[in-house]
């Protein structure tokens, strides 16, 4: 099978979120079909043309071709400020200017005359733009989340009334691209069946696919730490849900924590710490912000307990799927492992209000045996369902299932 794969970011390094989706599932796609890649640089992701080459030849090890283009968003602060300013004023949303590109449509419209591609992989929304209805190759649509959705979640969130009401429009406009653009593609594969469901209320008639995130099993594995009293959140703070679930913990539920287990620690692990943040962490030691790390597993293999206080996002969280295979014990809001086949009390403790966040928490800090139980019957959970090697599968599936839609539309 020839495929190929059109992606907002370049999949390289594989460090969380999207990132880690997009290099495993290519890599699982190059075990058994021919990929030819394109792919948006990001400029905080690969900031240097060695990081950009480095990426290329760890993508060309399962991919035909690797072909990247800038992001002009991100080419300056002055470019970032201009396409807020166009996003404004423009009726299409903002994800959609941000991926604006001649060179990539260009390069598109080449590949799909020349090249007797199978299937088009269209991994966001933002892209389904770069698609022709006229085209006769099969394309599937992926929703990593419910864009709409996700963006209605962060106005609720916003406490700034401008931000508010600009968040607010971006939903409508998300909203109308996607009951616009969904309908055009052969299959739309969700990374969960709540996922699925929202979006299905919304354009009745898809056809559509599970193919859920998934985590290495071989590189996140259950190891024997420190255990000492302390609590990790792992997620790059440039990403809005994850600054505001670290400050949400640490304004509303750390203090209650730290009443009942005064020794306790947490770890803050991601990129781009906002200053509230760092201010806080300087005036309470017990807090600890790392910044970006290369990685993660030892700070998670020592802490005892892995809390999720996101109240923003959509689809299924890669590290939360990440922390289940290496046996932690965890504490998440309903948001936060939301789309997984998890079972309260079974696999992780679920709770939403910062009282009952709190409570759950000091329990399992108290509890060693809850906190054993816990971590395997989670990394059960992930071995069982949720290895990349059988979500490749699933991927692949999707795109027969994809080709014999088409097939039966002619």
């Amino acid at each position: 099978m020839k495929v190929l794969f059109l992606s907002q970011i370049v999949p390289y390094p594989p460090h969380g979120g999207v990132l880690q989706r997009g290099y495993n599932l290519v890599r699982e796609l190059g075990r058994e079909a021919r990929v030819h890649l394109l792919a948006f640089v990001h400029p905080d992701v690969l900031p240097t043309e060695a990081a950009c080459c480095e990426s290329r030849a760890a993508l060309e090890k399962f991919c035909e071709a690797v072909e990247y283009f800038p992001l002009w968003p991100k080419a300056s602060p002055l470019h970032r400020v201009a396409g807020l300013a166009v996003g404004a004023l423009s009726p299409r949303p903002f994800s959609v200017l941000a991926h604006r590109s001649a060179a990539f449509h260009r390069r598109v419209s080449e590949l799909i005359a020349t090249k007797n591609f199978d299937v088009i992989h269209v991994d966001t929304i933002a892209l389904a733009r770069f698609l022709d209805k006229r085209w006769s190759i099969p394309a599937v649509l992926t929703h990593h989340n419910i864009e709409s959705q996700l963006m209605e979640r962060r106005a609720g969130a916003e406490r700034g009334l401008l931000a508010r009401l600009y968040l607010r429009r971006e939903t409508q406009k998300l909203l109308a691209y996607e009951a616009k653009m969904s309908g055009s593609f052969d299959v739309n594969v969700f990374v969960s069946k709540t996922d699925e469901k929202t979006l299905l209320e919304r354009v009745p008639g898809l056809r559509t696919a599970i193919v859920p995130n998934g985590v290495d099993v071989e590189y996140f594995t259950p190891n024997q730490g420190k255990d000492m009293p302390a609590l990790i959140y792992t997620g790059g703070m440039n990403m809005f849900a994850n600054r505001d679930a670290v400050m949400f913990f640490l304004n509303e539920i750390w203090p209650l924590i730290r009443k009942q287990v005064p020794d306790v620690r947490f770890f803050a692990v991601g990129q781009d710490p906002p200053k509230e943040l760092l201010d806080l962490a300087a005036r309470d030691p017990h807090v600890v912000v790392t910044g970006y790390v290369t990685d993660v597993r030892p700070l998670v293999c020592d802490a005892s307990v892995y809390v999720v206080p996101l109240r923003v996002g959509g689809g299924t969280r890669l590290k939360v799927l990440d922390a289940m295979a290496m046996g932690k014990a965890m504490v998440s809001t309903s948001i936060g492992c939301e789309g997984l086949d998890v079972r309260p009390d079974e696999h992780l403790l679920v709770a939403d209000s910062p009282e009952q966040f709190a409570e759950k928490t000091v329990r399992l800090l108290q509890d060693p045996g809850r906190r054993l139980t816990l971590g395997r019957t989670a990394r059960e959970l992930v071995e069982r369902r949720y290895s990349w090697r059988t979500i490749g599968g699933q991927l692949l599936e999707a795109y027969r299932i994809a080709i014999e839609n088409r097939r039966q539309a002619r």
